[in-house]
């Protein structure tokens, strides 16, 4: 499978298993949308629009409501996720060892952000992308990041899910 198709693949088995498992990420998931790749999919771009439900808890309407920190970090690890798993040759799940975010702006509610996603480094072990969020209407940048990914399971796992959706605590 060619990695940009790979990516797509992830992308589409990423909201499906959000939804299924319901989990946290399925609020960023049922928005967050793949806009296109480029380099030999070295660089990506995702879009997600802003709602009333990303915003931070003490965000106040006459203020312009800012979303929640929360949010964006799942974005960016979503995001770089199925990113550097989407370039691994051995097409491999991850973990993240590592995540790291600067916060320089605030996303408001009604925007629309674009995270440019941008892979530094495929290794054996390890993957590493960094992030750019901006906001659409001004592009003014919001935060930076990045994250390492480490690689495991067996290869070819990354687009093969469980059929059942049992959690390790189900008793």
């Amino acid at each position: 499978m060619a990695i940009a198709c790979r990516l797509r693949h992830l992308v589409t088995q990423y909201k499906q298993q959000t939804v299924a498992q319901n989990s946290f990420s399925s609020v960023v998931s049922k928005r967050l949308h793949l806009v296109s790749t480029a380099d030999n999919l070295w660089r990506a771009e995702w879009q997600l629009p802003l709602v009333q439900f990303d915003c931070h808890p003490f965000s106040m309407a006459a203020e312009g409501q800012t979303v929640h920190g929360g949010l964006i970090s799942t974005v960016v690890e979503d995001a770089t996720t199925m990113h550097i798993c989407a370039n691994d040759n051995r097409c491999r799940k991850g973990v993240t060892t590592d995540l790291n975010l600067s916060f320089i702006g605030v996303g408001k509610v009604g925007r629309t952000i674009q995270i440019e996603s941008t892979i530094l480094k495929i290794g054996g072990v390890l993957g590493v992308a960094e992030a750019r969020v901006k906001d659409i209407s001004t592009d003014k940048v919001i935060a930076v990041g990045r994250q390492t990914l480490m690689f495991v399971g067996e290869d070819n796992s990354a687009t093969t899910f469980s059929s059942s959706m049992n959690s390790v605590f189900d008793v």
